[in-house]
């Protein structure tokens, strides 16, 4: 995969998760009670609603927005285990450093406050009961522009985020372009 698809659907799907929250329920559960673990920094606090976990994709889809890599990535884990991933094999970014640098590239391949996007179809997302964890999924249609021309096309998204400093902050972002149209519609 090219570069600038890979900018591209990492842009768009980014920007997304904010929007897929809002329909996704709290509930779910993806550790055991007996799971310990954790981070050292992870906080225990009880079971977050949706709309807490919301503020990290919110803060990121402002700091994508207005191109600013110092606040995308303060809504990542500082650990060097914290990880992006794309489509292919080799769209990879682990620890701070090679995030970091996959989103300088990612902001060169949009033009700012373009993008639209459309998780309605199908999302999914919960928390585990301590309140330190919490995940989502969805598949999206999206649209933004690069200079002028607009692009349509749709992303498959999932993330886990980890309560860290009181902030909730992304140790795992996963985001694809949809090759196929997707299962038929219920």
């Amino acid at each position: 995969m090219s570069k600038r698809l890979l900018s591209l659907s990492l842009v768009t799907m980014l920007s997304t998760l904010s929007l897929v929250l809002t329909g996704c329920h709290a509930g779910g559960t993806n550790r055991s009670e007996g799971d310990a673990a954790s981070s050292s920094k992870t906080e225990t606090k009880a079971k977050p609603s949706i709309d807490e976990i919301r503020e990290v994709l919110t803060a990121h889809d402002k700091a994508l927005n207005d191109k600013n890599l110092d606040a995308i990535m303060a809504t990542f884990s500082t650990g060097p285990t914290t990880v992006l991933l794309g489509t292919g094999s080799s769209d990879r970014w682990m620890g701070p450093p090679e995030i970091r640098g996959a989103y300088t590239e990612i902001v060169k391949d949009y033009d700012a406050g373009t993008r639209v996007t459309n998780c309605a179809n199908w999302k999914t997302g919960g928390s585990d009961e301590n309140g330190t964890m919490a995940w989502i999924a969805a598949s999206c249609d999206c649209k933004d522009t690069l200079k002028g021309k607009t692009r349509e096309y749709k992303m498959n998204v999932s993330a886990t985020v980890e309560r860290q400093d009181g902030k909730w902050r992304f140790v795992s972002l996963h985001i694809s372009k949809g090759q196929t149209p997707g299962p038929p519609a219920k």
